[in-house]
């Protein structure tokens, strides 16, 4: 009997690794959700403090939201499906002209004395960064490239801003409103 098993030493090392990964599996489809119930939140920026912001950012989610998902470019690089379904975005200057047909031009009375990324006459994204005015948003969950602005985006297809392009809710622009009030620990 303890031959055999010794012969066969590979067939069951095979069957453990095929249930580990088997299992891994199954716990990661059950802990996401589908696109329809998540804001996605990406940033083109040196880090993200994730579970932090994502914690902030759902004390006050919509309904119909199970969670607020946040991540920065290089951690999804391969899964650029994910990149292309982000609802938000955080985009430094030096990226912007890249991006810009990628995003919904928006209400400016929905984010009344904010500052506004304009191309065309119109409205694109929100500024949360700038060195120079001493604006940092976003608590202290972000870290921002220094002596570069940073801008809030939509994404012009997702599921989540309304009016602005037919979708069913407007999860984003709540997500993008909690995100304003977020400021660095100590300021008021």
């Amino acid at each position: 009997m303890i031959k055999r098993i010794f012969r066969n030493w590979y067939r069951y090392i095979l069957w453990a690794l095929l249930s580990a990964i088997f299992w891994a599996w199954l716990i990661m489809l059950s802990a996401d959700a589908v696109p329809a119930k998540k804001v996605v939140l990406l940033a083109d920026l040196p880090e993200l403090e994730n579970n932090g912001l994502e914690i902030a950012l759902e004390k006050d989610k919509p309904d119909g939201i199970r969670f607020v998902e946040t991540g920065r470019f290089e951690n999804v690089i391969f899964d650029a499906t994910q990149v292309l379904h982000g609802d938000l975005y955080l985009i430094p200057d030096s990226d912007t002209e890249e991006y810009l047909a990628s995003f919904s031009e928006i209400d400016r009375t929905l984010f009344p004395g904010q500052t506004f990324y304009e191309s065309d006459g119109k409205a694109y994204g929100i500024l949360l960064y700038d060195e120079a005015q001493g604006l940092s948003l976003g608590g202290a969950y972000i870290r921002y490239i220094p002596g570069e602005r940073c801008w809030l985006f939509f994404n012009k297809d997702s599921l989540h801003i309304g009016a602005w392009n037919g979708s069913k809710d407007d999860a984003a622009i709540k997500v993008a409103q909690n995100l304003l009030q977020l400021k660095k620990e100590g300021e008021q």
